[in-house]
């Protein structure tokens, strides 16, 4: 419980490390390995992206006003990483629609009455979560491909697009699966101390 009230202080500070955090891991450990394999493409867009599980996460837990660490946090690590030269206007959209896709997705999800924000610590509903994600992702690749789709051929544009879809899905799961790794041995933990 402290760690959640710590998080609801310091929640504009965490965010933009936790989403600069996860820029650096992708950047240094995940896109070398895309680029050897996959060419150009694979600095468009990854097929395991870690930072749309900061997004998803930032934007279950604050809603929308995440979005006020997500935009700065994105736009410094386009700044840092971004693999081809924008034209200021494109360079602006492109980390504002991604830090935006995931408060769209839960505000959709809220308006047609399925929502995913918790409530309390016994509603939390992890499929729900996963599902607005996955929805956060189909958003986030719609728009993602349309702004870098410049001078890409129409199989080109198809494979951005699916790359989009999937690496955003594939790390929010890949993270997910990480965080219940971590919150299991966590409980052990803790349980084994009120025993001894």
């Amino acid at each position: 419980m402290y760690y959640l009230t710590a998080f609801g202080q310091h929640w504009f500070g965490i965010v933009i490390i936790l989403h600069v955090m996860a820029f650096i891991v992708q950047n240094n450990l995940i896109w070398p390995f895309e680029v050897a394999i996959f060419g150009d493409m694979g600095s468009l867009a990854s097929v395991l992206f870690l930072p749309h599980t900061v997004r998803v996460l930032s934007t279950w837990l604050l809603g929308p006003k995440a979005f006020f660490a997500l935009f700065p946090a994105a736009l410094f690590a386009h700044y840092l990483y971004a693999a081809r030269d924008y034209d200021v206007a494109t360079f602006i959209l492109i980390p504002f629609w991604s830090s935006a896709s995931a408060i769209i997705a839960f505000e959709f999800l809220k308006f047609v009455n399925m929502d995913v924000y918790p409530k309390n610590a016994q509603s939390i509903s992890w499929r729900s979560l996963v599902f607005a994600g996955c929805l956060a992702s189909f958003f986030n690749s719609i728009g993602g491909t349309y702004l870098k789709s410049e001078g890409l051929t129409v199989p080109e544009v198809f494979e951005l697009l699916i790359r989009y879809f999937v690496g955003d899905i594939g790390g929010l799961l890949f993270c997910m699966f990480v965080l219940m790794l971590i919150l299991r041995y966590n409980r052990l933990r803790n349980s084994r101390n009120k025993i001894s």
